[in-house]
């Protein structure tokens, strides 16, 4: 069992790397714009961000999963016919939505951002071809996956984060360029990429047509698209709320706290894309259930020590004065003061990703039994509760709301998935564990917070000396003890 967690951690660091990379870009952006754009002009930044993300779904249609599902075990000349049939089919589905960007821009930013004008229709303009190259991206970067090249997927992950940020220092601080340089530097950087990843598969790449085969695939593909949809409104409906409600400027103090939190989605999502061709792979072996447990009592004692500490110490952090980085060179913050406000949510939003990946733990019941027709229902739920808890409760209690609703949604979509798939598949989790862990960082969590200033940080640096400790004998079992000893060899 521990031979297999090891490989399941290992793919994962390779994999987090790559997606941490990606990730990270507009967390290290995050900083330089705070200095370089108003609240304001973050908020149109962070809209449109949002109108990309919900429109990247269109463009992939759930084509992604049918080509994993399809191409993986594939034999080789297979596997080139599918990945030309994908950058085929993106350019006849994805091309036409990108022209209608292209022509009716004016009227599409004035819908959804009221009064962008003109900067609204042209950054309308940049996301069509945006879209288009990310999405012929993504079957190339499933290509990485189903070839099991972890090191080359993040490898380009990387690229992307330095042309992009190299691009941004450009367009955005040198030419001036503000909101339109950031969607600039992002196109410059996917066709960077693009091309990088052309280069790459250039030998793989068989461009051919096979209706049938299309067909087949958008028939297990599509209903995935309500899914992805759900999970855009769970994720950023509470910025277009906030907009509508607020003020773009809230929008961008909200938008940039919740882009800090993040920290805790990088995570989730580095496990998601190692823990499902892991658990495929396992599911047969006669330990896979209790494998399956163990899993997700190691994935909450790391993240339940990385929540209590980033909780603790990454406000503080964010604030702490640096040289050069204020007015004429003097001392300023990583993250301009405009924007501090928004921190108080940090905490709340990364506890909504922690249910992340506890939703993406348990998803392994409902691939192995094929009972995929719960996640639009689980997903959809939790939809509803965000989009209208929102319209409900911005008005009474401003942008906190959104963040625990965040949570709530997530809270949400994981136990309906645990309630439907358990008299299905049963996985013996370790639910005595579990609790411990959660009571012990919240109990500890909620003892530091009368504490302030210097005593208090010290304190908070104790429990998290302090936590490991209370672990090894409260949480971990002989086994476990014994295979970090003899690892560690004391």
């Amino acid at each position: 069992m521990f031979a297999k967690i090891r490989q399941l951690l290992k793919e994962s660091v390779i994999y987090g790397l790559g997606t941490i990379a990606a990730r990270m870009v507009n967390f290290l952006l995050l900083p330089y714009y705070s200095h370089l754009m108003t609240p304001s002009e973050y908020g149109i930044y962070a809209l449109f961000m949002l109108l990309v993300t919900f429109l990247q779904p269109m463009y992939i249609h759930g084509m992604d999963i049918a080509y994993l599902r399809y191409s993986t075990d594939a034999d080789p000349s297979a596997q080139r016919r599918h990945l030309g049939s994908m950058l085929l089919h993106t350019l006849l589905v994805g091309g036409p939505i990108t022209l209608a960007l292209l022509f009716f821009a004016p009227v599409i930013s004035d819908m959804y951002v009221s009064k962008s004008g003109q900067l609204g229709a042209d950054i309308t303009r940049l996301a069509g071809f945006i879209l288009l190259i990310d999405t012929l991206g993504v079957h190339i970067y499933n290509w990485l996956r189903i070839r099991n090249r972890a090191a080359a997927f993040s490898t380009i992950r990387a690229l992307n984060v330095a042309v992009n940020i190299g691009l941004n220092v450009l367009f955005v601080g040198g030419f001036g360029w503000g909101v339109m340089g950031a969607f600039w530097a992002f196109l410059g950087a996917s066709l960077g990429v693009l091309i990088a990843l052309l280069i790459m598969a250039r030998k793989e790449i068989v461009l051919g047509w096979s209706w049938p085969m299309i067909k087949e695939w958008l028939e297990f593909g599509l209903p995935n698209l309500p899914s992805q949809l759900f999970m855009i409104a769970v994720e950023f409906s509470d910025r277009r709320w906030i907009e509508h409600y607020l003020g773009l400027e809230d929008a961008g103090i909200y938008s940039a706290g919740y882009r800090v939190a993040m920290l805790m989605g990088m995570i989730a999502q580095a496990f998601r894309y190692a823990w499902q061709p892991f658990f495929m792979r396992t599911a047969n072996d006669s330990d896979a259930k209790p494998l399956f447990a163990r899993v997700l009592t190691y994935y909450l004692l790391f993240t339940g020590w990385v929540w209590i500490g980033c909780a603790f110490f990454l406000t503080t952090l964010l604030k702490i004065p640096i040289p050069g980085l204020g007015e004429d060179g003097g001392m300023g913050h990583l993250i301009d003061s405009a924007y501090w406000a928004g921190f108080q949510i940090i905490p709340i939003v990364m506890l909504a990703h922690v249910f992340n990946g506890i939703y993406a733990n348990l998803m392994v019941g409902v691939y192995i039994e094929k009972k995929t027709k719960i996640i639009p229902l689980a997903i959809g739920v939790a939809a509803i509760v965000n989009v209208v808890g929102n319209g409900l409760l911005i008005p009474i209690y401003g942008y906190m709301a959104s963040a625990w609703l965040t949570v709530v949604s997530y809270v949400i979509m994981t136990s309906i998935l645990f309630l439907y798939i358990r008299r299905k598949y049963q996985v013996p989790y370790e639910w005595q564990r579990v609790i411990r862990i959660a009571v012990s960082v919240g109990a500890f969590y909620g003892l530091a917070q009368p504490f302030d200033g210097i005593g208090g940080m010290w304190l908070r640096i104790g429990i998290m000396l302090f936590l490991p400790v209370l672990w090894w004998y409260y949480i971990l079992i002989d086994e476990e003890r014994e295979v970090i000893v003899r690892k560690m060899g004391w």
